[in-house]
């Protein structure tokens, strides 16, 4: 009875966690600071605010690289380490692409994209200053680092 009692206490703790995959922490509004930022396509200006539920991530973002490459897009994927057709952004041209977000820890997740099943990117978003900083850490397929972005709360 006591391995029972325990096995279901345990599987009970195990449901909650998997429901709550999505950082709540990281729900208002960012700004991109470029000062601390280390970005070789000289990002200037980004804007994400996070709407995250317990189980799906969402965001809306605005962006510039240059006078010619603006735009805007509302994403959102489940937290759940699994690939999901993913939105059209606006640097990716593929019909199949895909992102898988799992969460790492309390305040980091990684987050997977994939062209017709082949890793193009991987990112690591982590929260920092007490919920204050968030930093993205970008990698291309072969892991090599392509951006360094650091995020302001605004708010």
């Amino acid at each position: 009875m006591r391995i029972l009692f325990l096995f279901l206490t345990a599987f009970a703790t195990f449901s909650v966690q998997a429901a709550t995959d999505c950082i709540l922490e990281m729900n208002g509004r960012w700004a991109l600071n470029p000062e601390k930022s280390l970005d070789p396509e000289g990002l200037q200006y980004e804007i994400l605010v996070f709407t995250n539920t317990e189980s799906v991530q969402r965001y809306a973002m605005e962006f510039s690289n240059g006078p010619n490459d603006n735009g805007t897009l509302d994403w959102s994927a489940p937290c759940d380490g699994k690939d999901h057709p993913s939105p059209d952004f606006p640097w990716s041209d593929a019909a199949n692409s895909t992102v898988a977000i799992s969460r790492l820890g309390d305040k980091s997740e990684f987050v997977v994209q994939k062209e017709d099943g082949v890793l193009t990117t991987t990112y690591t978003r982590v929260l920092a200053d007490n919920d204050q900083t968030m930093i993205s850490v970008g990698r291309d397929a072969a892991g090599k680092i392509v951006w360094v972005r650091v995020f302001d709360r605004e708010g």
